[in-house]
């Protein structure tokens, strides 16, 4: 038998290292200064670093940590019992730590205080940034100039890719986009604050700059924009007598006093006296002209802003609050007159002067862009009130204008803007599911946001996920979520080559043609949105179904139509099928000729499902989604009779509603022609 079954069993047990050597080493037994700590410490470092047991460099007379605090650093070879030392006393360094922690401390309060004072009275911080250099158009400048450039590939794009469990069910994660789940509400307060003075910043910076541009067209013309005191003043040297009952209203606010809260008052009672100052007290009167301009803003504006939206709130409530608000209003007809400018004589509404003989014409140029100066001067001067920052009439003013923008044709102005609208729409923390005018305005918003992005080839800005599943939503809730899973197919396809795995391979077969090159990454994200698009799908409801439609609808036989009524529900499957074709264009694939043939005729399905769909959408709130629905299907086409229906189709959406310009249709047809030129100039 062994040696080693005959060992003591009363023997203390031996260290792996003495077993694997074959003999016992003892430990040596010490009197402990403390049954904690039975090793004594050397004796090398100072008492400070000893007693505080940290590491010493050892350096004489005084080493480094007792040199960075400036402590007295001893190395006396007399030993001290550190850990018997009473509890109330303190070592030179923790009392210069705890000092400099009340510096911190100090700081901390100070910050907060000043967090606090921009929610309770933001204006004292804004009026200053919002003066414009009185020095001249050229040199105007905004407050967006002293805010940090916006980086929006990093930050909000972050949190693009669906989370997606081992089973494959898609998890939302809520309310992302808003700041108040972990701010406090006067933190929400000051990011409200801040993001309307930037988004105005935007406007302010691009209108001085579109103005300088025109002076130097006329030099002598006046400078359009800016008054003696540096603000924007269309109106400026008109007599009180000469102005209209709303330029009036718009000049009403110049002469209100700053905002200040009263002693004794809450908050909610300071915001209703301060309303009083930016708000007219009775609805402001407005001429025959400007009649016509708000009546055509009720029947065929407000349908494009309440697609979804079986409550029509946008059109409910909007022009309640626009009668009373200066700013809004003004906004509203800069909109409408510039949708009639657009529109051939046969769509225009009776009453809008049109014929190049008319005295009115001139004026009728120049009536959208007189507005619009009027909207910014009210709101620059309206800013100065915490309640109108935090206000529905602001929100509601940043969409109209962003419409404006986006139907004027300003492409580059307008993606800009998009970024501080939804600072704004980020700021307020709305509860994008709940019906309302904040989440409707939300989803308006994310429409043009989406074909921003897809035109710049980038992410959309909103990093919002729903709650609800497909299982709990209302039929008109399923079709407004169609948008939100186009959104996601948008990220998708977006060139982000620092974020694409493999560098720039990666960022080229992101995005560039059909059957992008294979990568593990994007296979597992495009498999998630084809989960999303599959779940949507199977949970329609019977108002999505075709019902039967004759060819006789339409004069081109080049597609089957597809009528789906209401056209909301017709319009959902249109953009589903849309989502279908750009995620089939730029999904990893195999780079087999049979897969690349079957997803050409997989596409074609979606392609001609869009057009049959777009046949039959003939209303002019759907016109506009409808036609970037067909402009993307139309990129994929080959078939010479498709592309002259859809250039067709596209054509008449541009007569309904006055959108884009240019027209869509000389874009298609670039894209035919060569697409790395076309694409390559966005």
């Amino acid at each position: 038998m062994p040696d080693h079954e005959h060992r003591d069993q009363s023997a203390p047990p031996t260290s792996p290292a003495a077993a694997h050597t074959g003999r016992k080493r003892p430990r040596q037994q010490q009197p402990p200064s403390d049954p904690r700590y039975p090793r004594k410490r050397s004796l090398k470092a100072c008492h400070v670093c000893r007693a505080r047991k940290t590491k010493c460099d050892n350096k004489q007379p005084t080493c480094g940590f007792c040199a960075s605090l400036g402590i007295p650093c001893s190395y006396d070879a007399a030993e001290k019992d550190h850990s018997t030392e009473p509890c109330v006393r303190f070592d030179h360094a923790s009392l210069e730590i705890l000092r400099q922690l009340s510096h911190v401390i100090s700081s901390q309060d100070q910050l907060l205080e000043i967090v606090r004072s921009v929610a309770t009275s933001p204006s004292q911080c804004v009026t200053s940034d919002l003066l414009v250099s009185s020095s001249g158009p050229a040199h105007a400048r905004g407050i967006g100039d002293d805010v940090p450039n916006w980086d929006h590939t990093r930050g909000v794009q972050q949190q693009q890719l669906p989370y997606v469990n081992q089973e494959g069910i898609w998890l939302g994660t809520g309310q992302i986009d808003s700041p108040t789940s972990t701010t406090s509400p006067s933190a929400g307060a000051a990011s409200a604050s801040v993001a309307a003075v930037r988004w105005f910043g935007l406007l302010a910076n691009d209108a001085s700059r579109d103005a300088a541009l025109q002076q130097e067209d006329h030099d002598d013309a006046p400078p359009p924009l800016l008054d003696a005191g540096g603000f924007l003043d269309p109106s400026d040297g008109q007599k009180e007598d000469d102005m209209t009952p709303l330029q009036r209203a718009t000049r009403m606010i110049d002469n209100q006093p700053p905002a200040t809260r009263g002693e004794g008052m809450g908050p909610s009672e300071s915001s209703g006296e301060e309303e009083r100052l930016w708000a007219a007290s009775g609805n402001i009167a407005l001429l025959d002209r400007e009649q016509v301009l708000f009546e055509n803003f009720l029947h065929r504006i407000c349908p494009w802003l309440d697609l979804f939206d079986p409550a029509c709130t946008f059109s409910t409530r909007v022009p309640h609050l626009a009668v009373r608000n200066a700013g809004l209003l003004n906004a509203i007809l800069a909109l409408s007159c510039y949708h009639q400018q657009s529109l051939p004589d046969g769509e225009r509404s009776p009453g809008f002067s049109s014929s190049a003989h008319d005295v009115s014409a001139e004026k009728n140029s120049s009536a959208a862009l007189q507005y619009y100066y009027q909207t910014l001067h009210y709101v620059q001067r309206a800013m100065r009130y915490p309640s109108y920052q935090a206000s529905r009439e602001l929100m509601a003013t940043t969409l109209v204008v962003s419409t404006y923008e986006m139907l004027r044709g300003s492409r580059r102005d307008w993606q800009r803007h998009l970024r501080g609208v939804f600072w704004i729409l980020r700021s307020r923390g709305i509860e994008v599911e709940q019906p309302g005018l904040e989440s409707t305005t939300w989803w308006a918003w994310l429409r043009q946001d989406i074909w921003a992005a897809f035109r710049e080839r980038r992410r959309i800005y909103s990093t919002w996920t729903p709650r609800k599943t497909c299982a709990e939503l209302s039929a008109h809730e399923l079709a407004t979520r169609s948008l939100w899973l186009l959104a996601q197919v948008v990220n998708f396809c977006a060139l982000d080559g620092e974020e694409e795995e493999g560098g720039p391979e990666g960022r080229d077969g992101g995005g560039g043609g059909v059957g992008a090159p294979f990568s593990p990454g994007r296979l597992g994200w495009a498999k998630a949105l084809w989960r999303m698009l599959d779940e949507w799908a199977a949970h329609l409801t019977a108002e999505f179904s075709p019902l039967p439609a004759t060819r006789g609808m339409v004069a081109s036989d080049a597609f089957q139509p597809r009528l789906i009524h209401p056209p909301c529900f017709g319009l959902a499957m249109q953009v589903h099928h849309t989502s279908r074709i750009l995620l089939r264009a730029h999904e990893p694939s195999s780079g087999r000729i049979d897969s690349f043939l079957r997803r050409q005729n997989i596409m074609q399905e979606d392609v001609e499902k869009v057009c049959g769909i777009g046949m039959t959408l003939t209303e002019d709130a759907s016109s506009m989604l409808s036609s970037q629905c067909l402009f993307i299907a139309g990129m994929f086409m080959q078939d010479l009779r498709q592309r002259k229906c859809v250039l067709e189709m596209l054509d008449s959406c541009r007569k309904r509603c006055g959108w884009p310009t240019p027209s869509l249709v000389v874009e298609l047809e670039k894209v035919w022609e060569d697409p790395d030129s076309f694409w390559g100039t966005l």
